[in-house]
């Protein structure tokens, strides 16, 4: 009989208890927890709704001696749970949206951990800093019950991120908890262990700059897969689950293949380290996946508020311009600061980075001193380039994409600039459309909804750089060049004399050369000029 599939639990018992199925991750906290330990205080940075609540219940569960709940895992005979005195704080209950609330929120929060341990009259009420909650609660517990407390901490920046377009109040709010996390600096001889989550990492929070000892293990290759589901989880726990579906529908041979594939597709792909290759799937996408019947949807996307990232890209969409070319230093990792990301002229690197810690982008690779940056999956891609479209007012029906893409294939450009000229005629009249690469940008996303082979933006070669290059299929690529209130024959010019399409014709390729001009007058296509090389 399979075990029940959920994706709404944080609790490690109730998924025990209740017959869920749990993919078994102790033996990265039998490696944090083990004899030689490198740290007690232990950071991990994921993105939301990738089982940081749950792992933070499972330690809990561990240092709380519940060893009977771990039988069949894998640190279950390997480690002594011993028990010690837990504390946890949910920081995502800090949800008041000034400071002063917070404050209250926070004092009445520690007040009741000291209450429930019994050592509520250390604390004088008529001080209102939580930093000295805080400190009383870890010093009168160890005095209590004789030993050091292990505190959990789960999203740490939830409360500085709901405010991280208000200056006066995110620093105000930054100044309080950096003094709550100093803490555990100051009270370190009543500590045990210490492991902190959130979504981002903030430089400038005392947690990273106060904790010298502080082991921040978010891009660490030994815990990459600590969160989400590698290829060979997949396998052998969901394994059953495809069998289900493949009897139940009649999927045979190349089909099973084909389905194994697009789950990959659609829900793998997020990378956490630069030194180790493994990447995982989304936790939420691939329960709501099998719990759904198998039906490929972008579930992860929409379970939860999507803000601040609608807010970057409706302000700033030339950032997405670079398609799959997205790439940022190493250094952004270790100075992120969220005033970067939403000055009125953000950093480019920052807002990267903010969105690999949030799970819109992730790592891909290496190369001449920076980190290559993509979309994970279809999943998140999908959602992305329809967020950027829309910033635009740019609308285009599934069935038309899907026309779309047969019309390249058959090289019916006729039908591809009919296509695109009924999408411009739905952006709405007092939408910003005033300069080129803004009509470029709205144009490039389209293609990248397609799925084909390559769909680059800028391409550099030695005469210039390619507006858009599509690699429809093998042997067929489109070299487009726009114009804004110029004309077709002016953009097909352009790329005829770079002779950008050098580069493809040496390799064999059959290419279109397409220069299109745009009316800032008509907010539409105007005219557009075509030649093919073979």
């Amino acid at each position: 009989m399979l075990k029940y599939l959920t994706t709404d639990s944080r609790s490690f018992k109730d998924l025990i208890e209740g017959g869920y199925l749990y993919v078994d991750k102790t033996g990265y906290f039998y490696e944090m927890l083990k004899k030689g330990s490198p740290s007690k205080y232990w950071f991990l940075s994921r993105p939301r709704r990738f089982g940081k609540s749950l792992t933070i219940d499972t330690l809990a569960n561990i240092f709380s001696g519940n060893k009977e709940f771990f039988k069949g895992t894998y640190i279950y005979d390997r480690y002594d749970f011993e028990s010690y005195p837990v504390i946890r704080f949910s920081m995502n209950n800090l949800r008041a949206d000034n400071y002063e609330n917070n404050v209250k929120f926070l004092l009445r929060d520690v007040y009741g951990k000291a209450e429930s341990f019994g050592v509520a009259e250390r604390i004088d009420t008529t001080l209102d800093e939580p930093y000295y909650y805080f400190s009383e609660l870890l010093r009168g517990v160890r005095e209590k019950t004789g030993k050091q407390a292990v505190v959990l901490i789960d999203e740490y920046d939830y409360p500085l991120m709901q405010v991280a377009h208000q200056k006066k109040e995110f620093d105000r709010m930054r100044d309080m908890l950096s003094s709550f996390y100093e803490t555990l600096k100051v009270e370190e001889e009543s500590l045990r262990f210490c492991f902190i989550t959130g979504i981002t990492r903030f430089s400038q929070v005392s947690i990273f700059s106060k904790l010298n000892n502080l082991l921040d293990i978010s891009n660490d290759p030994v815990y990459a897969s600590v969160c989400g589901y590698t290829d060979e989880e997949l396998d052998k726990y969901f394994t059953p689950y495809m069998e289900k579906y493949y009897e139940e529908n009649g999927v045979e041979g190349k089909d099973r293949e084909d389905f194994r594939r697009r789950i990959k597709e659609y829900y793998d792909g997020y990378r956490f380290s630069i030194r180790n290759e493994v990447t995982v799937y989304n936790p939420v996408s691939i329960g709501k996946f099998f719990i759904g019947g198998c039906s490929f949807e972008n579930f992860w996307i929409s379970t939860g508020a999507q803000s601040i990232v609608d807010r970057i890209i409706t302000d700033h969409p030339e950032l997405f311009r670079a398609g799959t070319g997205f790439s940022m230093f190493p250094e952004s990792m270790s100075t992120f600061q969220v005033e970067d990301v939403f000055s009125s002229t953000p950093e480019r690197e920052a807002v990267y980075f903010y969105l690999v810690q949030a799970g819109y982008m992730t790592l891909k690779g290496e190369r001449n001193g920076q980190y290559l940056l993509d979309y994970p999956n279809k999943e998140v891609r999908d959602t992305m380039n329809a967020k950027v479209l829309s910033t635009y007012g740019l609308r285009v029906r599934s069935s038309s994409l899907m026309l779309l893409r047969e019309s390249f294939s058959r090289e019916d450009t006729e039908s591809v600039m009919s296509i695109f000229h009924d999408a411009y005629v739905n952006i709405p009249y007092d939408m910003f459309m005033e300069k080129e690469n803004n009509y470029q940008i709205a144009f490039y996303t389209a293609l990248m909804f397609l799925g084909f082979d390559e769909v680059r933006a800028e391409e550099r070669t030695n005469m210039g750089r390619i507006d858009i290059a599509v690699r429809v299929r093998k042997g067929l690529v489109y070299i487009i060049e726009l114009k804004l209130d110029e004309s077709g024959d002016k953009a097909l010019s352009q790329i005829k004399e770079k002779r950008y399409y050098e580069k493809y014709t040496s390799e064999g390729c059959r290419v279109h050369l397409l220069g299109i001009n745009f009316s800032s007058k008509e907010r539409n296509i105007s005219d557009w000029k075509e030649e093919i090389i073979n």
